[in-house]
């Protein structure tokens, strides 16, 4: 496996983020093929074999840098430190409580500006020791070993950046595994008490970035309940047993049934958009969720470390900046988000998103790719 760093200006202002804008291309040793950009740490392209052998880039994204310092949708991005909603825009840690910025009504949504997916991360390349050493020191057991050289980025959040207590060191590395999976490992250490509940926003299509609608494909998800919303879209303290409703894809579903449902939930949000819990959660690397396009045959495997994984079906997708010449539309992709519960800062019951000064914290997700 290879990996290679270039240059990744700006059109409209070529020598602005010259010294902070760059791409890796990383191969693995059976032909599969990732972009990065340092913008948000985020996937540019991602491009793998269908069940006759031919390639196509299977993520939606931007046309270059100067859309995606204003793309709203966090293509390809990481996103963090908090992803997702935050009620009210307010949590209290140790009895002290933080305001944070308030760009989803009342509430916070993926932390706001600046954070992990509008920053240049610095980004290098490191040995597939050196990443075997990485897995190894998560602790997450269960991670397959490196394919090779592997891409790492990383980024200082500091104090007070939207409103979240201190200092924080991020660092993500993407990296082939040996089994066909594209691992995407999270770490971080705080100098205070902070909240790392991070996510990787990759909006797939199966059968290419731009061949239309997802929702022929279909969807299967290790999971029983999911978390409900109240009324402005965010996370409250209630589940909800999927047995019996649209959201049971517990066997192969068409993810049709997630964009036209008229349960209320899917409703508010036009679509799918719901953080699942995932079964036989312990903080090892486990199986959350599957994707199957019978067109081209390829399949999506997810796994992770994080309790819960949210499906959003690209239910307001639209614009012009988008890579290639067919503009994107409603579910035209699907979002396979592995993260904390949304809003679980507030949420005693949930698995708390809190990290304490000093405290090395990892999480992982890993897309593992194949054919039917």
């Amino acid at each position: 496996m290879s990996v290679t760093k270039e240059s990744y200006p700006s059109k409209s202002n070529p020598s602005g983020y010259e010294d902070l804008s760059y791409k890796f291309v990383m191969k693995s040793s059976d032909g599969k093929e990732v972009s990065v950009i340092t913008y948000g740490a985020r996937i540019e392209t991602l491009s793998v074999p269908d069940s006759k052998g031919n390639m196509a880039d299977i993520m939606l994204g931007m046309r270059g840098l100067d859309e995606y310092m204003r793309d709203g949708g966090n293509h390809g991005a990481v996103v963090g430190r908090s992803a997702n909603r935050i009620r009210h825009a307010r949590f209290s840690i140790d009895g002290i409580e933080y305001k944070v910025t308030q760009n989803d009504g009342e509430n916070n949504l993926h932390s706001g500006n600046p954070a992990f997916q509008n920053m240049f991360w610095k980004g290098e390349i490191i040995s597939k020791d050196e990443t075997d050493n990485c897995i190894e020191a998560s602790g997450i057991a269960g991670i397959p070993e490196a394919d090779g050289e592997s891409v790492e980025l990383t980024c200082l959040s500091e104090d007070g950046a939207c409103g979240f207590p201190g200092n924080l060191e991020a660092t993500v590395i993407y990296s082939w595994l040996v089994d066909g999976t594209l691992l995407i490992l999270y770490r971080a250490v705080s100098d205070k008490a902070t909240v790392f509940a991070p996510t990787h926003h990759a909006y797939f299509n199966l059968g290419g970035h731009n061949s239309g609608s997802v929702e022929t494909d279909l969807i299967m998800i290790n999971s029983d309940r999911v978390t409900l919303k109240d009324e402005t879209n965010c996370n409250c303290e209630k589940y909800m047993d999927v047995e019996g409703t649209d959201f049971d894809v517990r066997k192969d579903t068409f993810i049709s049934q997630l964009t036209t449902s008229d349960d209320p939930q899917m409703v508010m949000s036009r679509g799918i958009d719901q953080n699942y819990c995932i079964k036989g959660y312990n903080g090892s690397y486990n199986f959350a969720a599957c994707v199957t396009d019978p067109d081209s045959g390829r399949v999506m495997e997810v796994y992770t470390d994080m309790p819960g994984i949210h499906i959003y079906a690209g239910n307001h997708l639209g614009g012009t900046d988008q890579k290639g010449d067919i503009p994107y539309k409603p579910y035209d992709a699907i979002c396979l988000e592995a993260q904390m519960y949304p809003n679980s800062v507030n949420i005693p019951e949930f698995v708390s998103p809190v990290i304490r000064a000093g405290e090395v914290k990892y999480h992982a997700c890993g897309y593992k790719f194949g054919i039917v």
